[in-house]
């Protein structure tokens, strides 16, 4: 079994499509469909059929997927490794971050660090916790930055906290609440909220913030799949929702919208970031690291 047919391998199953595979790896379609047969023909076994869905893996060729990703990820490391040994200012860094982050910690944070490594190659997708778990456990990213209701205690997880925060409720630019000074979650009640919920998640933090001060929830709720729809509908109309207040450092005024000073106390909910316990991480990874707790720091010192 070489390398290369494990490349192609998951690039096909990636892709769903022979040709699609084979247009992103610069090969013809013939060379991926021979590489994939002497694969099978060396496994003894079929590890790709089709359907109406394109290309998916058979149950052997999902096994072997999930190996073959871990030894991607591996040799992604491997690679960041011989590059800092040389004292190559490059690298690959794949991240998973929860919306709130990837608006304000971790922008600042590769901003920082490209300015010294402008060489790293970073890839980027977005989740939430405890979705992000998904492909930081395959080996699909290195590391996942997110928010947390409590610091996961997962044997396989290496998990830190970066940012001790909590969330807020917030408004639109120049809404009524907003003369108010200090409110309580009693008087929002009559108010048409936004729940962004991805997940069952963001509705838990939602009702446990009512129920944990003796409240029912609003009545008047929309649930949002969408967090750039509900900071749309924050904005535009006369909505609340829950953001975490770190959102907020030298942000308020470029997304409209503004939190509200409570006497009511709120929910913890932290960034932390996670890796695979069992992993090494590459220098570049750590290096990294380190930027993101500096980045942390730096919000939590413009926050007080």
């Amino acid at each position: 079994m070489l390398l290369k047919q494990l490349r192609i391998f998951l690039a096909v199953v990636e892709a769903g499509a022979v040709r699609q595979a084979a247009l992103k790896l610069n090969l013809s379609q013939s060379s991926v469909t021979k590489s994939i047969q002497q694969l099978e023909q060396e496994l003894h076994t079929e590890l790709l059929s089709r359907s109406v869905h394109g290309v998916v893996p058979t149950p052997a060729g999902r096994l072997l997927l999930s190996r073959a990703k871990l030894i991607e990820a591996e040799l992604r490391h491997a690679r960041n490794e011989l590059d800092e040994l040389h004292n190559a200012k490059s690298g690959d860094i794949r991240l998973c971050a929860s919306p709130a982050v990837a608006m304000s910690l971790l922008p600042r944070a590769i901003t920082n660090f490209k300015r010294k490594r402008p060489g790293v190659r970073f890839q980027i997708q977005e989740g939430i916790y405890p979705h992000v778990l998904v492909p930081l456990r395959s080996g699909d990213v290195d590391l996942a930055i997110t928010l947390v209701p409590e610091k996961p205690t997962d044997d396989d997880l290496s998990a830190t906290i970066l940012l001790r925060d909590s969330v807020t409720p917030a408004v639109r630019d120049n809404h009524p609440m907003t003369k108010r000074g200090q409110v309580t979650l009693a008087d929002l009640l009559d108010l048409e909220w936004v729940v962004y919920r991805s997940s069952k998640t963001g509705r838990d933090i939602f009702d446990h913030c009512f129920a944990s001060n003796g409240l029912p929830p609003p009545a008047r709720i929309i649930e949002c799949a969408s967090f750039a729809c509900t900071l749309g509908l924050i904005e535009l109309g006369d909505y609340a929702t829950l953001l975490p207040t770190q959102i907020f450092v030298n942000s308020a005024s470029r997304i409209g919208i503004r939190p509200l000073f409570m006497r009511t106390p709120m929910p913890r909910w932290d960034v932390a970031v996670i890796a695979r316990a069992n992993l090494e991480l590459s220098p570049v990874c750590l290096a990294f690291l380190d930027e993101l707790h500096c980045t942390a720091q730096q919000i939590h010192l413009a926050a007080n």
